[in-house]
């Protein structure tokens, strides 16, 4: 059974979620306290899935009771629920909070955000690595675009456009600016999963107020772990950019289209995370890997789950789209998955391995699994785009 603790400070509140998640009294262990010591204090009973906070509360208000959670029950997701006024509140808590839902929340959203963030967890076999990737607050980030960005940002008149570009040339700026803009907080009704779309929604003051918190980003190491945040980006743009060439090929969805760039874009988060947090494991990875060992084995050997895997659970709890959650997790054993048809996990998948052809870690293409969802016959296509340069993929 799931332990979950919810808290507000105005108890027709916590009567009210009482009475509304009743129905899930078989399911979850529900805790209610009307202040941030009251949730710690029950907090002290053992290990909770789950908190869910309200923002504004006296004494200790949300983003400082998710601070502690952060730091003393790693292993617990986090969700704050905010007014659309308390943006600068919201921006503050970054660090600490993997989901933000809107004020006031109706049942529905508020169940399913909880259940899924629950699901997620059977994700990572590791508690080590739920702990970790759960911990996780700050993203890592390229010193060279951080100051690119900051010097855009101040200038008299900064370009939306600019900032866009520096953006996507950074792993980790571009996980957080889609968790930010993808939280109910901001109330869109659909996933964004383009960096275009979500600079130009948040707008500058968000964004500003987002790249110069010092809880947002913290500078990467390019020695940490034997893993290069350029090569990574690099690796990222090519099969992003194939990815969503393969899916405007094969269907007109254009949210589609966006979840596989993004995807692409972001299939080796895990990675950059996993170098940041346990730079010395992850470089006895990189080690294994140049002496010949496959990718998968060499981080399942270390850390018994995969970066492909820890990416996933992080941008899941987020709350991104299941497109792109299920992309990072599975693009390198797209068996594993369910799909029966196009998703944005089969164009990450051949994007991936038919960009890495002639590489030592190349990734073979899942044949066997193409023909049994129909798409065997596509491959040939995919390969033509592969080859065209990808200034020219748009008038494939």
């Amino acid at each position: 059974m799931k332990r979950i603790v919810f808290v507000d400070d105005e108890q027709n509140i916590l009567q009210g979620l009482r009475r509304m998640l009743r129905p899930m009294r078989h399911e979850w262990e529900m805790h209610f306290a009307d202040s941030a010591d009251a949730a710690l204090e029950i907090m002290r009973d053992g290990e909770f899935d789950v908190v869910v906070t309200d923002m504004r509360m006296p004494g200790k208000d949300g983003a400082a009771l998710l601070e502690i959670v952060r730091r003393e029950h790693p292993g617990t997701a986090r969700i704050i629920l905010s007014g659309h006024a308390e943006q600068e509140m919201a921006i503050r808590s970054v660090a600490a909070t993997h989901q933000f839902l809107a004020k006031p929340c109706d049942a529905d959203t508020l169940r399913n955000t909880v259940q899924r963030t629950c699901q997620l967890r059977g994700m990572l076999a590791s508690e080590r690595l739920r702990r970790l990737t759960a911990e996780v607050g700050q993203m890592p980030s390229v010193p060279e675009v951080y100051e690119r960005i900051s010097a855009e940002m101040g200038k008299d008149e900064p370009s939306l456009a600019e900032i866009s570009t520096i953006v996507s040339e950074d792993l980790g700026m571009t996980a957080k600016l889609l968790q930010l803009v993808n939280s109910a907080f901001f109330g869109l009704r659909r996933h964004v999963a383009s960096v275009d779309h979500a600079v130009a929604y948040l707008g500058m003051d968000v964004i500003r107020s987002l790249v110069l918190s010092e809880s947002a980003f913290k500078a990467f190491d390019h020695a940490k772990g034997g893993v290069s945040p350029d090569t990574l980006m690099r690796r990222g743009r090519r099969v992003a950019a194939l990815a969503k060439a393969i899916a405007r090929h094969e269907s007109d969805n254009k949210v589609l289209a966006d979840e596989a760039f993004q995807a692409g874009m972001m299939h080796e988060l895990g990675k950059l995370i996993l170098a940041a947090e346990l730079p010395s494991e992850y470089q006895r990875v990189s080690e294994a890997m140049d002496a010949g060992a496959l990718q998968d084995a060499a981080e399942r050997d270390a850390f018994e789950v995969t970066q492909g895997e820890v990416g996933a659970y992080l941008l899941g709890l987020w709350g991104l789209a299941d497109g792109i959650v299920e992309s990072l997790a599975y693009h390198r054993e797209p068996s594993r998955t369910e799909v029966s048809g196009f998703a944005p996990i089969v164009a990450v998948h051949a994007a991936a391995a038919l960009t890495s052809v002639g590489e030592p870690d190349a990734l073979p293409l899942d044949d066997a699994w193409l023909e049994s969802i129909g798409l065997a016959e596509a491959v040939e296509t995919w390969r033509d785009l592969a080859s065209i340069q990808p200034n020219e993929r748009d008038a494939a």
